[in-house]
């Protein structure tokens, strides 16, 4: 477990340019939403957060923030 893995959230977020989903690898068009990790702590950020398509995130929910081998 990391120092801040308590700390994370999934927000939604609208695209503004193509992403690929973290989990199946599915691309994410601009104007779609999706779900982005993010801290819930204001002043802390992350640079490599991962980004998971509105099906995964249908099909898992919460389950995407715990880290899979």
């Amino acid at each position: 477990m990391r120092k801040f893995d308590s700390l994370k959230i999934l927000k939604k977020t609208k695209a503004r340019v193509p992403h690929l989903c973290s989990k199946c690898g599915a691309e994410i068009f601009s104007g779609e939403h999706y779900y982005k990790e993010h801290l819930q702590d204001r002043f802390l950020h992350s640079l490599h957060a991962k980004k998971f398509c509105a099906d995964c995130f249908q099909k898992h929910g919460d389950a995407l923030l715990k880290k899979t081998s």
